[in-house]
């Protein structure tokens, strides 16, 4: 976030605030004002300085330890959010809301099994709480607890019919378990109690993705990416399902989105490479491949691909070596063996192109007869 300048008459206020916090250092509704100040202009730091001296005063009012407790948590400052919201936990012994941060906190630190002990203590205060048994859920699903998990998310929804997330999170666990007819109607709840939830839309599109209904897929990945237009995985999903139906300048455009934002996405520079040479641009398909190849120097598929780019440039010499490596990583490969005959055709290596031939014809018919008698 980038530092706003306070306008004369915001400094002016600010001024008025630091005038009175040093008059009375335990005035701490102005003191946590100038916090809240200090963080929307982006100044964090000292905010969180500010926040510390705050933190330190006795006796605080609930509502303002409250409020810095949250502020702490809301911006990932969990080791100062602990011991505030310890404080509420002691002070107010028959409230849920402190039990339940303290849970989140414990998640967030990987301190699971202290994560799950809070969260049961906030339920038994408060049993009604759709929201307690939603973060219950998603900390048992971090254990590895899925079955319970699966019934924390039943109960949270029977709690609150529209908790978008308690349908996210069930329905990715039965997607998991191979039920995609209900992940599939729970993603649909998802987005239709929250229109708004990148997530949602992700979710659904990427099970229509799976289930092939492509078109549907790509929908749901444009409103995701509507509203966070640096996802990813929203960008990706959509540029693999445009490639499916053969949509390929737009997924063209789709996986270099990937490749700006992340340089290194691997996958989306195979397919920005997949694209290039179902379009017949081999040599913006190689160059592809080829970036890939630096970090994958024993990749039989890149390997492959790298070979036939350079038949298709009529440089059949030059994809003589890929294929070859092919060949050598994976003896059984076939294909590798009879488009090497091709190449080998092509440079006038006759003897080699036949023996090429020879050993792709045994290697197919051997797979044949394995798939015979599976």
């Amino acid at each position: 976030m980038e530092t706003k300048s306070f306008s004369k008459k915001e400094q002016k206020h600010i001024n008025r605030l630091k005038k009175r916090i040093e008059g009375d250092p335990r005035d701490s509704f102005a003191a946590f004002e100038l916090v809240q100040i200090l963080a929307a202009a982006g100044r964090k730091e000292e905010a969180f300085e500010r926040c510390r001296i705050l933190s330190r005063l006795e006796n605080l009012p609930p509502t303002i330890l409250e409020a810095t407790a949250k502020f702490y948590f809301e911006n990932k400052q969990f080791e100062d959010a602990k011991p505030l919201f310890e404080r509420l936990a002691e002070e107010f012994p028959r409230r849920a809301l402190p039990r339940y941060y303290l849970g989140r906190i414990y998640d967030q630190m990987g301190r699971l099994n202290d994560a799950i002990a809070e969260h049961q203590k906030a339920i038994e205060l408060e049993p009604s709480s759709a929201e307690c048994y939603y973060r219950y859920g998603v900390t048992l699903a971090r254990n590895e607890q899925g079955e319970e998990a699966e019934r924390c998310y039943h109960k949270a929804i029977s709690l609150d019919r529209a908790h978008a997330k308690a349908y996210t999170n069930l329905g990715l666990i039965l997607d998991l378990k191979g039920d995609e007819d209900a992940a599939l109607r729970l993603f649909r709840k998802a987005v239709q109690y929250n229109p708004q939830s990148a997530e949602a839309h992700f979710n659904l599109g990427a099970i229509y993705g799976e289930s092939g209904q492509h078109n549907r897929a790509i929908k749901e990945f444009r409103a995701a990416i509507a509203l966070d237009p640096n996802s990813l995985e929203g960008h990706f999903n959509m540029g693999l399902s445009l490639y499916e139906i053969g949509d390929l300048d737009s997924a063209l455009e789709a996986f270099k989105k990937v490749t700006k934002i992340d340089h290194s996405h691997e996958e989306a520079q195979y397919y920005l490479g997949m694209v290039y040479f179902r379009k017949g641009v081999y040599g913006k398909a190689l160059k592809c491949f080829q970036q890939i190849l630096q970090n994958n120097p024993e990749n039989p598929t890149i390997l492959y691909h790298i070979g036939v780019c350079y038949n298709r440039m009529d440089q059949p010499k030059k994809a003589i070596p890929p294929l070859k490596k092919v060949t050598e990583i994976d003896p059984e490969d076939g294909k590798a063996y009879y488009y090497l005959g091709v190449v080998y055709d092509k440079a006038g290596q006759s003897e080699e192109a036949k023996a090429n031939y020879r050993v792709a014809d045994e290697k197919f018919q051997k797979s044949e007869r394995r798939s015979e008698t599976a």
